[in-house]
């Protein structure tokens, strides 16, 4: 089978993927404001709100009244219960606007801080560009990730632009990736500390398993691989001299090994990304509370890495439906708290809406990324970065 059609069979498949995570992710929710009559009901549909009561379609397509004293309350526990749609919920954060604003501001500081610990990174492999350079770049590769979701990922514009450059691929390579996985420890290292202060809280248990396995591995991961000894027991020499592309591998791995000589730079390196997920964590915090969340800081803290962790490791363009997915999972109606008996269905709505808006936060303060790539696009397309980083050796 030609590589071509390998590429077009992946991409359909990352497609589908993503479509039946969507589909799963919306079938858990109700776009209209609608009222579970009882435990294992199905939803009905709100018409209108009357003074007796709340008019509802009932599955025969009739219309049923249910007066206020009839919806669920601690003393009625088998009550009815108001499901708010996702329609509702995003007029409730029209009338909190204030919480969306605060998420956007709080936001626009992540991009300036990656630049910095980007240009941190690629001094330690001899690159030296300047602040503004690195965070033009930064803004482009952003812009990619979050308006683009396609095969050309913003990593890759970054490195291109880089290489292209400096004529050092396997470098340029090897920052961006290395930028991406600091990022990923720094997120579990905050979702650690999440843990300890989360430890009796039953509701979140599943999330601090997952933050604390992945830690682990990160550890016990970075421990094989600046240990030229525990690799050489462990025998991962011949296990990646198996890999198909071995040549550009092990170039980028001997390239990452020289961070072991600066570990200053990449502790420095940490703290910038506890920075820049901490600003992450603060959006979706305050975009969620004004769409009417209740839940505590540290849920944000122990449950956003896990999420993002997700929506990196599941190759599916833009991560939809995979971050979608796991904020339903992970963000139960017990941790969201807000309206009382919410339910299964009024806790993924809220999940789902969250996640929606925390994109769209995303997408506005990445925003600038798009000038600064439109100033370039005569000079380069997109699949044609794309071509050039895919194609010869690692520093062709």
């Amino acid at each position: 089978m030609r590589d071509s059609h390998k590429k077009v069979i992946w991409h359909i498949v990352r497609v589908l993927v993503a479509g039946g995570l969507v589909a799963y992710v919306l079938s858990q929710t109700t776009l209209h404001d609608a009222v579970r009559p009882e435990p294992g009901a199905e939803p009905m549909r709100v018409l209108r709100d009357t003074p007796e009561g709340v008019v509802v379609r009932t599955p025969e397509g009739g219309e049923r009244l249910i007066r206020p004293s009839e919806f669920w309350s601690d003393e009625r526990p088998e009550g009815p219960i108001r499901i708010t749609g996702i329609l509702g919920i995003i007029r409730r954060l029209g009338d909190h606007w204030g919480w969306a604003l605060a998420a956007v501001a709080v936001m626009m500081f992540q991009t300036p801080i990656s630049a910095v610990r980007w240009r941190l990174l690629l001094g330690v492999q001899g690159i030296h560009i300047s602040f503004l350079e690195s965070l033009r770049l930064t803004y482009i590769g952003w812009f990619f990730n979050n308006w683009m979701p396609g095969a050309t990922g913003g990593d890759l514009v970054k490195a291109y632009y880089i290489a292209r450059q400096t004529q050092q691929k396997t470098e340029a390579v090897t920052v961006v990736f290395l930028d991406r996985i600091i990022g990923l420890v720094a997120m579990c290292m905050l979702g650690g500390a999440a843990v300890t202060v989360s430890l009796g809280d039953e509701r979140v248990r599943i999330a601090q398993v997952l933050v604390a396995s992945f830690l682990a591995a990160a550890i016990a991961g970075g421990c094989v691989f600046y240990s030229r000894r525990l690799r050489r027991i462990i025998g991962a020499g011949p296990l990646l001299a198996k890999l198909p592309l071995y040549s550009i591998v092990s170039r980028v791995s001997n390239a990452a090994f020289v961070y072991r000589y600066h570990k200053a730079k990449v502790a420095q390196a940490m703290v910038y990304s506890w920075g820049t997920q901490a600003v992450a964590v603060l959006a979706m915090w305050w975009v969620a509370t004004g769409l009417g969340s209740r839940a505590a800081w540290y849920h944000y803290f122990l449950t956003m890495p896990v999420i993002w962790i997700g929506w990196s490791a599941v190759p599916v363009p833009g991560g939809f439906g995979v971050a979608e997915t796991l904020a339903q999972r992970l963000f139960t109606p017990a941790v969201l708290g807000g309206e009382a008996g919410m339910g299964a269905v009024g806790g993924a709505t809220l999940a789902l809406a969250m996640m929606l808006a925390y994109r769209v936060v995303q997408m506005l303060a990445s925003l600038p990324g798009a000038f600064f790539y439109l100033v370039r696009r005569t000079e380069v397309s997109a699949t044609h970065m794309r071509e050039e980083m895919e194609a010869g050796p690692a520093d062709a």
